[in-house]
């Protein structure tokens, strides 16, 4: 249930060209951690380089975060793709609703967050592709730092069985 399709250490390490030949065309991105470390209110330039060539690619590209509509809106301002504030991963509302606006189904999303127990287990639960990435800080709100304790413990477990070594 925990288990991700696929982990990399960065959002710039994903083989998304392998993506699309695997018949994935929407990508629904978490923020906080994701994107952007906790905190920083607008993206990076390369974040919007990244962003921009994957809809350039033809991917549907659609923020998802727990966070606010004003986290959203400050985060999203200038990207201008979908997004869904107050997503209550991992329930599958949200998701849902990504996919609804990108027009892709179980079958043709991806979702690629930081949190096995937000990002990971919504995509599970809606049967979407999970792809889980480093978080891009250790700074975050305290109820986040004490899941990834829990965290680290599962992954410890996945990186065991796919035969790989992970801190």
């Amino acid at each position: 249930m925990f288990a991700p399709d696929y982990y990399y250490d960065s959002v710039f390490l994903i083989p998304y060209e392998d993506l699309l030949q695997k018949g994935i065309t929407g990508l629904v991105f978490d923020i906080d951690n994701t994107l952007a470390p906790y905190g920083e209110d607008l993206p990076q330039a390369k974040i919007v380089a990244l962003l921009n060539r994957l809809t350039a690619m033809g991917f549907q590209v659609c923020l998802l975060t727990n966070n606010t509509n004003k986290r959203l809106q400050s985060f999203n301002g200038n990207l201008q793709l979908y997004g869904i504030a107050n997503a209550a991963k991992p329930m599958t509302r949200g998701l849902r609703q990504a996919m609804a606006k990108m027009r892709t189904t179980a079958e043709n999303t991806a979702i690629i967050g930081d949190q096995l127990f937000t990002d990971v287990w919504a995509g599970k639960n809606a049967r979407v592709t999970t792809i889980l990435v480093k978080p891009l800080s250790d700074k975050d709100l305290p109820f986040v730092n004490a899941k990834r304790l829990l965290e680290r413990f599962f992954l410890k477990k996945y990186f065991a069985s796919i035969g790989k070594n992970h801190e």
